[in-house]
């Protein structure tokens, strides 16, 4: 069911309850319990495989996580999958009671944050639904505290970290993370933490052919939420395509790429890009190796692998800081590169590759053939399968 069928049926619930006398709030007790995740919901149980996942704009960890993985093969099983968009009504109470039935028996995903009105709904119409699964794939506490993060995105983190995040935690069965390190941070706040790791919606194909003429393709795909880490590495870049001149490197941070890269004749600046643009530029983009620096903070300590199934999409061999949640997935020199936080090593590690093409070549065929296999979106159908009502 898409958002505009979803918004649709809610205008005429909203009407038709306006016509029989307004709306009215169903009142249930609260039956979360221990035994279990899914909740008994009287005659409101009957429907079965009901998976509601209430967005508030967190495109990438919803599909990363479920509506691109797991949702699809779900689907195709019978369940009935709904995504709502909750930043297009405001005023949730007024969709009673159409709601209200979509609700009930309902298992519902919440990912990172939903807007206040939609938590104090959840909070007084709970025991309608057949369990909650909050899914967060960021330290979101960290990054409120991370100074070189951008402030209005810190202040953001602050308030979610303070008024949302707490509150939705209360109202959990389980929480699922993207990570072990997100998960011993979370393990204080709530009794049934689980990692789930990131997968991806469509498997890598093969490793990039090697360029016959020395143009080797470099990439680095990172938010802006990571320019301190591009920052670090920056010099050491500029001196790698000094030494390969027909070699490119592809930014993806448009004004936000750091100064020595900015102007460089043989680096690409893309503008910063949508969820769904990205998505459409992982699938269309080949590369031969592609950038995952990630210095120390409390941030970046959280991060999943995410990166090592995007560069291998990409087709190429990645280079990566040697540090969680990297030196648990790479085996380095096999399917990939681990460095040391120190430019010098980057350059040299850099200049190592691009020197030896056949490296290149075996190590990305073995990072395709890892990520097709830790990717796989069959493990995330299967994840959300076992936790079906």
């Amino acid at each position: 069911m898409s958002d505009e069928t979803v918004g649709t049926l809610a205008v005429v619930a909203f009407l038709a309850g306006a016509l029989l006398g307004g709306t009215q709030r169903v009142k249930a007790d609260d039956l979360k319990g221990t035994a279990g995740l899914c909740h008994a919901t009287g005659s409101l149980s009957a429907a079965r495989g009901r998976w509601l996942l209430l967005s508030d704009g967190a495109l990438p960890t919803e599909d990363i996580y479920f509506m691109a993985t797991a949702a699809p093969g779900l689907r195709k099983a019978g369940a009935n999958v709904t995504r709502l968009n909750t930043r297009r009504w405001v005023t949730p109470g007024l969709c009673w009671p159409w709601l209200g039935r979509l609700l009930s028996g309902a298992q519902v995903i919440v990912c990172r944050s939903l807007p206040r009105p939609w938590l104090e709904l959840l909070e007084s119409q709970r025991g309608l639904l057949a369990s909650l699964h909050y899914l967060l794939d960021d330290d979101i506490g960290a990054a409120a505290e991370e100074a070189s993060l951008p402030l209005p995105y810190r202040e953001r983190m602050a308030l979610l970290s303070r008024h949302c995040v707490p509150r939705l935690l209360a109202l959990a069965d389980e929480v699922v993370v993207a990570s072990e390190r997100l998960a011993r941070c979370l393990s204080s706040h709530h009794g049934t933490v689980t990692v789930l790791a990131p997968a991806l919606g469509s498997l890598p194909g093969a490793a990039t052919p090697l360029p016959g003429d020395g143009q080797w393709r470099l990439g680095y795909h990172g938010t802006r939420a990571h320019r301190e880490d591009l920052a670090k590495i920056s010099p050491a870049l500029v001196n790698v395509l000094s030494s390969f001149d027909s070699a490119s490197l592809e930014v993806a941070m448009g004004a936000f790429t750091p100064e020595p890269l900015r102007d460089h004749k043989q680096v690409m600046i893309l503008a910063p890009m949508g969820w769904h643009a990205y998505r459409r530029r992982l699938g269309q983009t080949r590369l031969h190796v592609g950038l995952a620096p990630l210095w120390p903070s409390a941030f970046n300590s959280a991060k999943s692998h995410l990166k090592f199934l995007e560069i291998a999409r990409m087709g190429g061999v990645g280079v990566y800081s040697r540090r969680s949640p990297y030196q648990e997935i790479v085996d380095d020199g096999v399917d990939g590169v681990l460095v040391d936080d120190d430019g010098l090593a980057w350059q040299e590690a850099l200049e190592r590759l691009l020197s030896s093409p056949e490296h290149i070549q075996i190590m990305a065929r073995r990072a395709v053939e890892k990520a097709a296999d830790i990717g796989n979106p069959a493990r995330h159908e299967a994840f959300w399968r076992e936790r079906q009502c």
